[in-house]
């Protein structure tokens, strides 16, 4: 196995203990077991441990979340905001294990692993605004109000699973939110 490969593995392995029991629950000893390597192995691919650990789960479910968002501009943006809003969806209704790793990045003390859901934050803004403005580059105003729409957003989907609302009308709300958003925050 390639060192990108393995590393790659390993932080799937953090990401699924991360997102089975939080930070208490990502020991070496469980992402070693998880993964099938000794705990030697993983210091040499997170030296400092667990916080390495952590720091690659969180930006690995970044990953997962933002990959294969649609931007693509031949493609109609109904279409884009369709499928783009049917993968955050489909995260927030199981939950994906990069779902709720994300939302422990979110909410970390730590400035590494909050740079890491920082990085994360700022290209699903970036990919909102360029599907839904033309442009990545936006005022400050309307970064900030993107950010606001997204943290709306995860809140809803969080809230569309715990109390069983119908996805279709809440991906319609969200559509609708987000086209308001970005005209309030154009004007």
């Amino acid at each position: 196995m390639t060192s990108d490969r393995r590393r790659a593995q390993l932080a799937s392995a953090a990401l699924a203990e991360l997102a089975r029991g939080g930070y208490e629950a990502l020991s070496l000893e469980a992402v070693a077991g998880r993964a099938g390597v000794t705990r030697n192995l993983l210091y040499h691919y997170f030296p400092r441990g667990r916080i390495d650990l952590l720091h690659a789960a969180v930006e690995r479910a970044g990953q997962e979340l933002t990959d294969d968002w649609s931007l693509d501009e031949t493609v109609p943006l109904p279409q884009r905001l369709a499928q783009n809003f049917a993968r955050m969806a489909d995260h927030a209704a199981a939950p994906s294990d990069a779902w709720v790793a994300r939302r422990f990045g979110a909410a970390s003390g730590d400035p590494e692993v909050r740079a890491v859901h920082d990085r994360y934050l700022r290209r699903v803004v970036d990919a909102i605004a360029a599907n839904n403005l033309g442009t990545a580059d936006v005022p400050p105003l309307v970064r900030a109000s993107l950010e606001a729409y997204l943290s709306f957003a995860e809140a809803l989907l969080d809230r569309m699973r715990e109390s069983r609302l119908p996805r279709e009308q809440v991906v319609g709300v969200l559509a609708e939110i987000l086209a308001a958003t970005t005209r309030a925050a154009r004007a």
